[in-house]
């Protein structure tokens, strides 16, 4: 058995693609990371309010959803109702973090891509290329990235690893410069992605995404809010077609999927064949409406080709970013927001366990944790969503691989195609390795 690892490029963080070849055939593909998970241990020991601050270093992208998963899981040891206006600041903090995540996969791993995949260019276009195919793209790709940086420093404190969300809520009030200031950057952003996504469709609306990118039968997983689309709040609903579906609290995780804190990956207590997908594609198949007519147009452009594409998540992280953006610009509009709030103290424990579930950009995060009675962490667990995703990315660009080595023959086009499935998924390595 010959055994071909290549590192795998344009991805969020390090990782490989081992290639198993038996008898000139390939046996397997595997979509692996090297580096071992320490956060669950470093978590050990601490006390609860230091927590959010630790877990927001897990990751330069994720960093808001980290945080926020975390201060909720602490919230629920002590039943806390976190204030309306600690609520909305939070979810104006996802929206920053959406929007710089987003728009930095959409353009530098993902784009590229997509011309080659459609036959636009019959080679990955360089950066320089993408800037010479379309300056007005580019510079409003930039703008957006840049948006997200500033809303995360208005709300946050600082645009990395913020530091205004604490376990009880928010320890900032905005000012009304802030506030105008902020609504002048999700307008500029909902301008934006109107051009993006009109670009979108009349390049790709048309095409039909090829074989290879399709979904197998999956079973989707997100935060379902009474159908609407929220990344702060919900039950969490498991869903395989419109006939079956789960939808149960998050204190009731267990009793449908597990991790074992030792080694990565999430077990499900399913049939072992079902395959899950958390991220994009999931929030979309379980949101049952956008409330929002231009979205539902938008959608309308792409048949039923796109709707198991992988691909299709590339367009639907155009549209969540449009969606946020106009959410965000009506919670500016709250007068709660201008109101002096006092935060809720941490001073009445009532359970040994505490459990946050938010949905981050690439999919469903839960953080559980569980104390001693000096209430320090005795353990942790972290979902996090490229773990979720990881069975499904391998199944994927190993059936591809197959098919396409034994039309070629060659393992260096293997090797350069599959990786295209894998940044289709937007994996985030960080998150999963650290």
């Amino acid at each position: 058995m010959l055994k071909i690892v290549d590192v795998c490029t344009r991805v969020e963080g390090h990782g490989t693609v081992k290639i198993l070849l038996q008898n000139d055939e390939i046996s397997n593909v595997d979509f692996e990371i090297q580096s071992n998970r320490g956060f669950e241990s470093f978590l050990i020991g601490k006390k609860l309010n230091d927590i959010p601050k630790i877990v927001s270093r897990i990751c330069g992208l994720c960093y808001a959803s980290q945080t926020i998963a975390s201060c909720k899981a602490v919230e629920n040891f002590f039943n806390i109702s976190t204030p309306e206006q600690s609520i909305l600041l939070r979810h104006l903090l996802l929206f920053g973090e959406l929007i710089k995540s987003h728009s930095m996969h959409f353009y530098f791993q993902s784009l590229p891509d997509l011309f080659q995949i459609f036959d636009i260019s019959q080679k990955l276009f360089s950066p320089y290329e993408l800037i010479r195919y379309d300056s007005q793209l580019t510079t409003y790709i930039y703008e957006l990235i840049k948006i997200g940086n500033e809303i995360e420093k208005i709300f946050g404190g600082r645009s990395v690893h913020l530091i205004t969300s604490i376990p009880g809520g928010i320890v900032y009030l905005p000012s009304r410069k802030d506030i105008s200031m902020a609504r002048k950057y999700f307008q500029k952003a909902k301008i934006n992605l109107e051009f993006i996504i009109d670009k979108f469709i009349g390049v790709f609306s048309n095409r039909v995404p090829p074989e290879e990118y399709d979904l197998p039968n999956v079973m989707y997983m997100g935060l379902n809010n009474f159908g609407n689309f929220n990344r702060y709040s919900g039950t969490l609903k498991i869903k395989e077609n419109v006939k079956n579906s789960i939808e149960f609290e998050e204190k009731n995780y267990s009793s449908y999927f597990e991790k074992d804190i030792n080694l990565r990956g999430i077990d499900f207590h399913f049939d072992k064949n079902k395959r899950f997908l958390v991220g994009p594609i999931s929030r979309y198949k379980i949101t049952e409406n956008y409330e929002n007519d231009n979205i539902n147009t938008y959608l309308g452009y792409f048949d039923k080709s796109w709707q198991n594409s992988v691909l299709f998540s590339n367009f639907l992280r155009l549209i969540e970013m449009y969606f946020e953006t106009q959410q965000g610009l009506i919670i500016l509009e709250e007068p709660v927001l201008n109101r002096r709030t006092m935060l809720p103290s941490l001073t009445s424990l009532k359970n040994s366990e505490g459990i946050g579930v938010i949905e981050a950009p690439r999919g469903m995060l839960l953080h559980h944790y569980y104390i001693n009675d000096n209430e320090i962490i005795k353990k942790a667990k972290i979902f996090i969503p490229t773990e979720i995703n990881i069975p499904i990315i391998n199944d994927t660009i190993t059936k591809y691989a197959q098919e396409l080595y034994n039309r070629t023959g060659d393992i260096n086009i293997v090797k350069k195609k599959i990786q295209t499935i894998i940044r289709a998924f937007d994996p985030c390595i960080s998150c999963v390795a650290h």
